[in-house]
């Protein structure tokens, strides 16, 4: 990151006008900073899960670092046979590496929204298998063609998802 001694500020930031994508489960993302506006290959993105909403379990190769906002979130990880549910509130940090399984759900009554940073691939990923967010439309189940279109996404990208027999054994219901 550059940095210069002659920084400049302003009352009025300039801003990209950020994307607010929603997923079949209502998950909605405000794409924060691109790669191309980081100019690397990462990018800033705030998302809110509704309450009752579960994101069922995959893994990936990208490292997600998920930072809580608002609400508590409960994360799974299974690494090596070993795996469980923590809970992350305001002010907390957590981690997924790379290629660890991990589902997330939100139990509470409350939105959590939390702050992630993740790779360039998982960017292009969730702009691809979201919709433009239309505040007048209430999310609705995945039809069938949308999940295979959905399904085959993840296979494109190379990332993993678990049968609903997986998913409940760790107690997601799909």
């Amino acid at each position: 990151m550059k940095m210069s001694a002659n920084a400049q500020t302003s009352a009025q930031p300039s801003r990209t006008a950020h994307r607010l994508l929603s997923t079949p489960n209502g998950t909605l993302f405000e794409m924060l900073a691109s790669p191309e506006e980081v100019g690397d290959g990462i990018c800033l993105i705030r998302g809110t899960v509704p309450p009752a909403v579960a994101v069922p379990l995959h893994s990936h190769s990208d490292l997600e670092i998920f930072y809580v906002l608002e609400g508590a979130m409960e994360i799974f990880q299974s690494k090596e046979d070993t795996g469980g549910w923590t809970t992350v509130g305001v002010g907390a940090v957590a981690v997924i590496p790379g290629n660890v399984k991990h589902a997330l759900r939100n139990t509470s009554s409350l939105p959590v929204t939390m702050v992630v940073v993740t790779t360039s691939k998982l960017y292009e990923f969730f702009g691809e298998v979201s919709k433009p967010f239309d505040p007048k439309r209430r999310p609705a189940p995945p039809t069938a063609e949308e999940m295979k279109t959905f399904l085959g996404t993840v296979a494109r990208y190379g990332y993993w998802m678990a049968s609903p027999e997986e998913n409940a054994a760790i107690g997601i219901r799909l």
